[in-house]
């Protein structure tokens, strides 16, 4: 855990850009926050975010009033997970970096049960969801209307969950910790999968 509070260290802000050529953002894709110091997480992601043939670079500056230049990363890799059940339908996108920002980022730890009811209470708002968890967030303007879900066509399937708590474990991978299970829990399930076999 980080020496700082979590209040102490000031939000930053995070832009996800398509990448023109080495270390050039190009177009704004969408907005985001840190997970960690080498994570992203962006919710509700736009179709353009999903494609494995374009390179992405994230701007990562102070929020806005704050001084200091801003940081530009390539990212490494993307992972989708969605849920769409629970009375939610939400996505989110999780980027890897290439290598971890210049800039502090609190430790913040969750479990999938806590994530996942707050999700139902804030109605798939992730942005409310994470800033309560204790993430440090610059929501951005919302935009007209619902979100486009583009990610319950076919070729995602594999990335829809139908529980918010079974999202809340697909997106673990932008925080280490936060789907840790006890080990009791862990020989549980492990107990009540080999029954149902």
């Amino acid at each position: 855990m980080s020496s700082s509070s979590v209040t102490d260290v000031p939000a930053l802000l995070v832009t996800v850009h398509t990448q023109v050529r080495d270390g050039v953002p190009g177009k704004l894709l969408a907005h985001g926050f840190m997970t960690s110091a080498s994570t992203v997480l962006v919710p509700d992601p736009p179709r353009e975010l999903a494609s494995p043939w374009r390179r992405y670079i994230l701007r990562i500056s102070r929020s806005p009033g704050q001084d200091g230049p801003a940081e530009l990363l390539p990212v490494a890799g993307i992972g989708l997970a969605a849920v769409h059940g629970d009375g939610i339908s939400t996505a989110a996108a999780m980027l890897t970096l290439i290598w971890p920002t210049r800039f502090e980022v609190p430790a913040v730890t969750s479990t999938p049960e806590r994530t996942a009811e707050l999700l139902i209470r804030h109605k798939g708002d992730q942005w409310a969801v994470y800033a309560e968890l204790g993430f440090q967030v610059v929501r951005p303007a919302r935009k007209p209307g619902p979100p486009d879900e583009w990610w319950l066509g076919p070729a995602f399937e594999q990335d829809v969950h139908s529980s918010a708590e079974d999202f809340s474990c697909g997106t673990c991978g932008s925080s280490p910790v936060c789907c840790r299970r006890p080990a009791s829990l862990v020989a549980a399930d492990a107990a009540d999968a080999a029954d149902a076999a």
